[in-house]
């Protein structure tokens, strides 16, 4: 697990760096700049950038510029060819930042002064040998409002540069592309587009949420000094799932039998979207579950046998009276170690008495999935049945997408994307339950639980009717399997955007498919 961080706990982390553990703010500014200079040797190699490759620095007024000069007097001593733009009024640089500008200006690093708007055609002229690397070392972690000014002409300038040379020059940012709101990943009016981000120690929420994520190009992390000790007992919010997939499902007995792997029950499929049920049931099979019983409508009988001839079938007809339908309910239930419910079983009243059935017997871990939660967000007695769910310690797991969240929580759909970090949490406190809130990026968060794990597997490709299925049908494996609610549904996110990762990886984002994604789940749990 890794631990994304936002602007102020970065900053916090660093103070206590300094003030609890004694690395002071300019050892750990050198260490940052050579780390930085380290890669860019890597990049000069990587790119077989032949003769002397020539390397352009826009360095802030702030901690992130003064990492900037450290690192354009460093490959100046190291004999690369390097020419650094200080941008900002000299008299508005920080200590720290000014006294390696005048370190830098005394070994005779190559400079040009950046401090209006109106500089920036003489920038250009100067500038226009060619460059194979170009430096963002602007703003960092210090951008909360839209640039302007002279910070947006170099942003631009930037910009330009890499319009004129494309994929010749490498942009190359510091911690952050400038533009790019730390802790929200939009972009301030304008950003740097970087090929390559390198970061300190943690990634920056920018670096993950969109835009930002596409701003960033390829992130690497660098090791400055600043551990996990430095957050004391006050740890991040977020974290990521980074771990081996093959260590995050349940470890296989050798000894068991197909009841000993669990035992998932799939509520899901009316007439009309059956494939709803036969993705859900694939996806458990595929992710470890032993046993998998469908109960679906009778007419999804023979596309289930003939799709997935492994699964139990029970089903209901539409003229069936509910305490028949009842039974059979209340039967798989008692067989199960698991339940799904909600993919493709609609909204209408049997829909609802299928809910409300599941959620009267409390005694399994529970995944509510799709029109689940749509059910949920209309009835304030299901509503109630989720939050009083937990009487027998089994979290429910709701799986909402964006416009399934903004039902349940009251909200449109632009608001839960602008709280999207803080909005599962809320309700999953208000519900007593675990929340996997699915977008570009998804969140889990369960009520009682500080840190919440936000989701960086999986692609654009993964935006495709049934992956909601599939995932939900990984999830009820991973809880049947007796994984914690929060754990399977992380997990479960994790492995879906993986196995989606492998399926884009073999035919291309856009002609991944819900079944694609299901056929790779045992390439990445092999």
């Amino acid at each position: 697990m890794e631990y994304i961080v936002s602007a102020e706990e970065m900053k916090r982390a660093d103070r206590t760096t300094s003030e609890v553990f004694g690395l002071s703010p300019e050892v750990l500014m050198e260490r940052a700049a050579l780390a930085v200079s380290d890669e860019i040797g890597r990049i000069f190699t990587e790119h077989s950038m032949a003769g002397s490759p020539r390397v352009l620095i826009f360095a802030g007024n702030g901690g992130n510029g003064g990492d900037g000069i450290a690192i354009a007097r460093i490959l100046h001593q190291r004999g690369v060819e390097v020419l650094l733009i200080a941008v900002g009024e000299i008299d508005r640089y920080r200590d720290i930042t000014r006294n390696q500008l005048e370190t830098a200006m005394r070994y005779g690093v190559p400079l040009i002064r950046l401090s209006d708007a109106g500089d920036t055609e003489a920038v250009r002229m100067i500038t226009q040998r060619r460059f194979d690397v170009i430096v963002d070392a602007l703003f960092g972690i210090g951008v909360t409002r839209p640039l302007a000014g002279v910070w947006s002409a170099a942003v631009a300038l930037i910009r330009e540069f890499k319009a004129a040379e494309g994929d010749r020059v490498r942009i190359v940012s510091v911690d952050l592309p400038s533009g790019i709101h730390t802790d929200t990943g939009e972009v301030c009016g304008i950003a740097v587009r970087a090929d390559l981000t390198l970061t300190m120690n943690h990634k920056k929420l920018g670096l993950v949420l969109y835009p930002g994520a596409a701003y960033a190009g390829e992130v690497r992390i660098l090791d400055v000094g600043i551990t996990e000790e430095s957050f004391g007992d006050d740890l991040p919010c977020i974290a990521a799932l980074d771990e081996d997939p093959r260590v995050c499902v349940p470890e296989r007995v050798p000894s068991a039998n197909k009841g000993g792997f669990g035992k998932v029950l799939i509520v899901a499929g009316n007439g009309t979207i059956g494939g709803a049920a036969i993705l859900a049931a694939k996806a458990a099979f595929a992710t470890g579950a032993g046993m998998v019983r469908v109960l679906t409508e009778e007419k999804n009988r023979t596309a289930l046998l003939s799709a997935c001839p492994e699964a139990l079938i029970d089903v209901w007809e539409e003229a069936l009276p509910f305490n028949r339908m009842q039974e059979t309910l209340e039967t798989a239930l008692s067989w199960a170690t698991a339940c799904v419910i909600g993919p493709g079983i609609g909204t209408d009243e049997r829909a609802a008495e299928l809910l409300k059935g599941v959620l009267l017997n409390d005694r399994l871990p529970l995944i509510i999935d799709a029109d689940g939660c749509n059910l949920i967000a209309r009835h304030e007695e299901l509503r109630a049945e989720v939050t009083s769910y937990r009487r027998a310690a089994k979290w429910p797991i709701l799986t909402p997408h964006v416009g399934e969240f903004a039902r349940l929580s009251d909200r449109d759909p632009q608001t839960v994307k602008k709280e999207f970090l803080t909005a599962p949490q809320r309700l999953a406190e208000e519900l007593s339950c675990t929340v996997l809130c699915k977008d570009a990026r998804s969140i889990t968060a369960q009520a009682g639980r500080r840190t919440a794990i936000i989701n960086l597997s999986g692609n654009s490709g993964m935006a495709t009717a049934g992956s909601g299925d599939v995932l939900a049908g990984i999830i009820g494996a991973l809880a049947a399997q007796g994984m914690q609610p929060f754990d399977a549904a992380a997990t479960g996110a994790y492995l879906h955007g993986l196995a989606g990762d492998a399926a884009a990886a073999d035919c291309g984002e856009a002609a991944v498919t819900a079944s694609g994604i299901v056929a790779h789940l045992g390439e990445i749990l092999r």
